[in-house]
């Protein structure tokens, strides 16, 4: 296992941990960002070299300094739930950081806006599983009502795959979706089929695409290039999760896909904190999307 500071392309210096094969790359000088997760030669995580997805505007001048833009730069984030214009704070600073062994914690830069403050706990395992605890803490003066936001934003051209719930509800439905103002339900990227849902990202598509749903197995992977990301996160029975009780969002545009897990909704007092858990592994040489659905109900 290896753990040391790096310059990772134009996202300036950045920790990389490293292990069975795998690495991870998390940046210092923005974020906090896990930029890369995959082998030496292939990174599974998007990467917005050009800058090219960004949000600016009215909002962000009166909030932040005149004309600062919020960067997706790409990789895997935290945010908080529900979304709105104050879940886009532009994270362009360089932050703090702590290191272990194969460990690392990576502490956002105080958000003005919202008076919250991130935390990201990395750990990576010796078969190169990545530990990832995401912390919110609530610095200002009254109790906010969130839940915490894991969004990992997944390079273009592969296929994602969510197993269905098997659980027995006798009369009950087992499974519900939730579909977006802008969703075509017969959008052709979506399908369903033994017992999985099936998002395929396609790169230049015009419309985006979201599905929310309640997912008990807390596992779902992305297929790309023979290689299956896989992502899992807990699910606590009778909590509140955020969107109509969603612990499970993806989303899809011409440019990449997101795997995004929820908390279930608290309400932070002054001072408090919130944690919410995932885990990512890598499988190399997966054949097809069906021997991935196979992984993972085995995961």
């Amino acid at each position: 296992m290896r753990t040391g500071i790096v310059e990772y392309k134009n996202f300036g210096k950045c920790i990389e941990l490293s292990a069975g094969g795998i690495k991870a790359v998390a940046t210092l000088d923005v974020g906090p960002r896990i930029i890369y997760y995959g082998t030496d030669k292939k990174n599974m995580l998007f990467e917005d070299i050009g800058r090219a997805v960004k949000n600016g505007g009215e909002y962000f001048d009166k909030n932040f300094k005149k004309g600062e833009m919020w960067n997706i730069y790409g990789g895997h984030r935290m945010w908080k739930s529900p979304e709105d214009d104050a879940s886009y704070v532009p994270d362009n600073y360089p932050i703090k950081y702590e290191t272990d062994g194969g460990a690392a914690t990576l502490f956002g830069n105080l958000q003005s806006n919202t008076r919250l403050q991130f935390k990201m706990s990395l750990e990576m395992k010796d078969d190169g599983a990545l530990s990832v605890v995401h912390t919110i803490e609530n610095k200002g003066a009254y109790t906010a009502e969130l839940a915490v936001w894991a969004i990992t934003v997944l390079a273009g051209g592969g296929v994602e795959i969510i197993p269905f719930n098997t659980n027995d509800t006798g009369f009950l439905p087992n499974n519900f979706f939730a579909f977006w103002p802008y969703d075509d339900p017969n959008d052709k990227r979506l399908s369903f089929d033994g017992g999985n849902v099936f998002l395929t990202q396609k790169p230049g598509a015009e419309s985006p695409f979201k599905l929310g749903l309640l997912c008990k197995k807390g596992v779902a992977g992305y297929l790309n290039d023979g290689l299956l990301f896989i992502k899992k996160f807990p699910y606590q029975n009778g909590a509140r999760y955020p969107d109509n009780n969603c612990n499970y969002e993806t989303y899809t545009s011409g440019l990449i896909l997101e795997m995004e897990s929820l908390s279930p909704v608290f309400a932070v007092e002054p001072n408090g904190s919130v944690s919410h858990a995932e885990e990512f592994g890598l499988v190399l040489n997966v054949k097809d999307k069906e021997h991935a659905a196979r992984l993972l109900r085995e995961a």
